[in-house]
């Protein structure tokens, strides 16, 4: 794909009108003082990262625009975004500790790329790593996550 074609399918995805949930419920629930900036996407990694370990559905499900895929490389499984809440929401009213994230992130206007990497341990007490990019656009003062690779 050229970078030409890239832009005009990104440039597209600014223009989908905001989801029912967006307008509905997801105040309470978003990210507070987004801006355009990368201070703010790894603030959204790592509340992302939290949602998932503690099973919020309901922030996740603000977070990720309708059409959102992730794709994991171990299996080569892509899967959308009711895979992912489906899978978050057997996390719910758990509160293990979250292991910190390393962020590095990309704005380009009203689009960003994050990659972060983080080390923790399984349940069984052994070691492992995990990273991931993430893609974002920003519309109406909200970051929405479009699509990702868990490598």
């Amino acid at each position: 794909m050229t970078r030409g074609c890239l832009a005009a399918i990104l440039l597209s995805l600014a223009s989908f009108p905001a989801s029912a949930a967006d307008a509905t419920t997801c105040g309470s629930v978003e990210m507070p003082r987004q801006k355009a900036d990368e201070e703010t996407i790894k603030r959204i990694e790592s509340a992302w990262l939290t949602a998932e370990f503690r099973g919020n559905v309901d922030y996740l499900d603000c977070l990720l625009d309708p059409g959102y895929r992730v794709i994991t490389t171990r299996t080569g499984e892509t899967r959308s975004k009711a895979d992912l809440l489906e899978q978050v929401a057997r996390s719910k009213r758990k509160t293990p500790d979250v292991p910190p994230l390393s962020t590095a992130v990309v704005v380009n206007g009203s689009f960003a790329t994050a990659y972060s990497s983080m080390t923790g341990k399984k349940a069984n007490g052994e070691a492992y790593e995990a990273r991931f990019v993430d893609s974002y656009f920003f519309r109406n003062g909200v970051w929405h996550a479009i699509g990702g690779v868990d490598l």
